[in-house]
């Protein structure tokens, strides 16, 4: 039987009063990329969402005013679906053919994300019934437990998230002992197309396999703990003199930090005494220059009036004396008084007034000829102090400088102190945990009459497929001109590939990025070519790390062209979906634009993200 596939078609954020958010899809390459924030996690959370996850989808603000999601699949026979569901999550409906909107004139069928009922099929059941894959069956313990194929454990194997895909460990495989044997069982199914159904339950003792269990639980808790530590095989005993060593140099350093640290601040206040009495210096220097400006003008005022009454009163004298018929103020004749009686003006007046005026002017003159030599004396003491206080201010920061950089080695010494026992206590609590694993695994044992066997009924990967399997991660990875990919080849031990003699997970982030990618992506072309069961798409999230944040010269691939290679060799792969996300920067050229090709900006020029952006 010919093994069916889906693809995606499109996913819609709707909403009563807001613009649809609509992404789609094609078959092929279809490449989603952009800077952070723009929208393409939210894409990848709404498909694992829309294929059946029960925990809601990530909180973000742009998805107020939407109220439902949807989601268009076509399958490899023609045959079109639409998922619809609500924003906040529970069950699904189903409509027959793709719409970007709910139709009105179509009833749905309700689909259920995990659990069915005598009512109700769950979509995992409808989409992989689809795909004959409905009742396969999959191995989950060594006593031949079988657990249902499902969308929620199959899609790990299409699906990688950016955190999976630089992680540090195999990229079908897990290591967790509770989900080892259910995950070989998968890659068993994909590389054969057999499952497990026919298996019957172990006759074994329940207790002592139980017991066998836990101590293999132990032992991988107790090589963890190994591998995270371990302090140079020191003893708890070695640990806490070291601590009680360090405790006491803690102390030391403390109480010489807290002398040079009091020393210091006495210097900044100091400083801050001098520069503001420095400051109030030199605002009253300028003070004080601006009022002896005024006061010269005021000074030569005074002088002209002084002269100027002086010259009244001498004149005013001399009229007085002169004899005289006729009135020096009025010119009438003295002796007609009716007519002089109109002259209101008194000379001796005047020359009174005038006197006693340019007496009280030359008292105002001589006391301001004293405040302005107050003044200038006050000046000269100011001159005297300014460089005074300057030369203190000089002398303080020398010794700051003196002292700062004694204080930032006192500062950094005391911190590594209090890392290095924050180190010891830690190293000591896990010697301390180690040291119950081990007598807890050692009391198993001995509760076990003999040792237990190995499960004759492991399941065990096949040689040949995995061979098989080994080429096709070979080939795209040289495709991609990846660099030393000469020999690639599949670690039944570790369940990873090993490629070049040098294990997948011993390099760094960018490297395992886009060899899971491969990984991955050659799985899917096996499948392909041999018929196999696989959903038909494959979603990855920043493969090229590389080009990214590479956390090493020998993890960077800048400088090469794996971007451009990569992307042309999916270009080319028409007969399956792959979904890349990437950022910008490992974005060549070619591929800024393009039908299947979603470039999201982040800004006002061409698409600003995934959301439409609102401009309320």
């Amino acid at each position: 039987m010919t093994a069916l596939s889906m693809e995606i078609r499109f996913i819609v954020f709707s909403g009563p009063k807001k613009e649809k958010a609509v992404l789609e899809f094609y078959s092929g390459l279809n490449l989603i990329f952009g800077p952070s924030n723009t929208g393409k996690s939210s894409v990848l959370d709404a498909i694992d969402f829309m294929l059946g996850r029960e925990r809601k989808l990530k909180e973000i603000p742009e998805h107020e005013g939407y109220d439902r999601v949807l989601l268009g699949i076509e399958f490899s026979n023609g045959s079109k679906f639409t998922f619809i569901r609500n924003i906040n999550g529970g069950d699904f409906e189903c409509f027959n053919g793709l719409h970007r909107e709910k139709p009105e004139n179509q009833k749905g069928t309700i689909l259920r994300p995990k659990r069915s009922t005598k009512k109700y099929q769950t979509i995992t059941d409808f989409i992989l019934k689809r795909l004959n894959l409905s009742e396969k069956k999959l191995k989950k313990s060594a006593e031949n437990a079988i657990v249902k194929l499902t969308l929620r454990n199959f899609l790990p194997i299409a699906m990688i998230s950016e955190t999976s895909i630089q992680k540090e460990a195999s990229p079908y495989i897990s290591q967790q002992y509770s989900e080892k044997t259910e995950h070989k069982s998968r890659l068993k199914l994909l590389l054969t197309g057999v499952d497990d159904s026919a298996l019957l339950p172990a006759e074994v003792e329940k207790k002592r396999l139980s017991r066998t269990a836990k101590i293999d639980m132990l032992d991988e808790l107790i090589q963890e703990h190994i591998s995270k530590n371990m302090s140079d095989n020191e003893t708890i005993s070695e640990l806490n003199e070291q601590k009680e060593r360090i405790i006491a140099t803690i102390q030391k350093e403390r109480s010489l930090l807290e002398a040079s640290e009091e020393q210091y601040n006495l210097f900044i206040s100091n400083r801050t005494g001098f520069r503001n009495k420095l400051e109030e210096n030199n605002e009253r220097f300028s003070e004080i220059t601006e009022m002896l400006s005024r006061f010269k003008l005021l000074k030569t005022q005074y002088q002209s009036d002084i002269l100027r009454l002086d010259n009244i009163s001498e004149a005013g004298s001399l009229i007085v004396a002169l004899p005289s018929d006729e009135c020096p103020l009025c010119g009438s004749n003295i002796s007609e008084i009716a007519i002089h009686a109109e002259c209101d003006g008194n000379l001796s007046e005047v020359v009174s007034a005038a006197t006693s005026e340019k007496q009280k002017l030359e008292i105002l003159s001589t006391d301001l000829v004293v405040t302005m030599k107050q003044l200038e004396l006050e000046t000269k003491t100011i001159e005297i102090q300014i460089p005074k206080i300057s030369d203190e201010i000089s002398s303080v920061n020398q010794k700051l400088s003196k002292l700062n950089p004694e204080l930032i080695s006192q500062r950094n010494k005391y911190t590594e102190l209090l890392s290095v026992k924050t180190q010891v206590e830690k190293s000591i609590e896990m010697l301390a945990q180690l040291e119950i694993l081990q007598k807890k695994k050692e009391k198993l044992e001995d509760e076990i009459p003999e040792k237990a066997k190995p499960a004759e009924n492991e399941t065990t990967l096949p040689t040949k497929a995995l061979f098989n399997l080994s080429a096709s991660v070979k080939e795209l990875l040289q495709k991609w001109n990846f660099p030393s990919s000469e020999d690639v080849y599949f670690d039944k031990e570790t369940c990873d590939f090993v490629i070049n003699g040098k294990h997948r997970i011993s390099n760094g982030k960018g490297h395992r990025a886009i060899t899971h990618a491969a990984a991955t992506l050659g799985l899917m072309k096996y499948t392909e070519k041999n018929d196999m069961p696989h959903l038909g798409f494959t979603v990855l999230d920043s493969p090229l790390l590389a080009y990214e944040e590479p956390e090493n010269e020998a993890d960077d691939l800048r400088g090469t062209d794996v971007n451009i290679q990569f992307l042309d060799n999916l270009a080319a792969w028409k007969t399956r979906q792959v979904i890349i996300f990437e950022n910008k920067k490992s974005i060549p050229d070619k591929y800024m634009s393009g039908k299947q090709i979603a470039h999201f900006t982040k800004s006002n020029i061409g698409r600003y993200g995934f959301f439409p952006l609102d401009l309320k």
